[in-house]
């Protein structure tokens, strides 16, 4: 094993608890906005491209962008290789809300209401009464939606978390 493998575990470490030490400094108001964002772009990727993660052939690649398709770009926001699905963000906001819909009823409730918000881009109103609020309980949905936030970072964080970064060893 060469140095550099050794500092790859290492770099990594020192990366997810500067995340976390970032998250801490993050506000809750901020970390809203950022979760929203992060669900309009699953969203949109959704929307786009649909679950199909399917790969294209290569001689169809080869005549859309006459030779092979660029692989250049910011992280999670370039054009995948044949068309291959979802990229790493929105593939992990739907991986939240899909475990969100299988906790239990209210968990089913806010998966709903995510793909209705972000998906379906529904109006407020059809969105509420597809969920079961009242007509006039916007302040009811605004508390939904901000639960619906909530759930989804404890999620994409849970996913992210240290736990998901250690490797098991084993000693005989």
């Amino acid at each position: 094993m060469n140095m550099d493998a050794r500092k790859g575990p290492q770099r990594e470490m020192q990366l997810a608890q500067h995340i976390k030490e970032m998250a801490e400094l993050i506000d809750q108001t901020e970390r809203l906005h950022l979760v929203a964002g992060l669900m309009q772009h699953w969203g949109e990727q959704r929307r786009q491209l649909g679950l199909g993660a399917s790969i294209g052939s290569q001689m169809g690649t080869i005549m859309e962008w006459k030779g092979s398709a660029p692989r250049t770009g910011a992280s999670g926001a370039r054009i995948l290789v044949s068309g291959a699905g979802l990229d790493h963000a929105a593939a992990e906001v739907d991986a939240a809300v899909t475990e969100l819909a299988r906790r239990d009823e209210r968990g089913a409730t806010l998966a709903k209401l995510a793909e209705l918000r972000y998906m379906e881009l529904a109006t407020i109103r059809v969105q509420m009464r597809e969920v079961g609020l009242g007509e006039h309980a916007d302040r009811t949905y605004r508390n939904w939606v901000k639960a619906l936030h909530l759930q989804v970072f404890s999620v994409l964080a849970a996913r992210a978390g240290r736990v998901r970064q250690q490797t098991v060893r084993r000693v005989g």
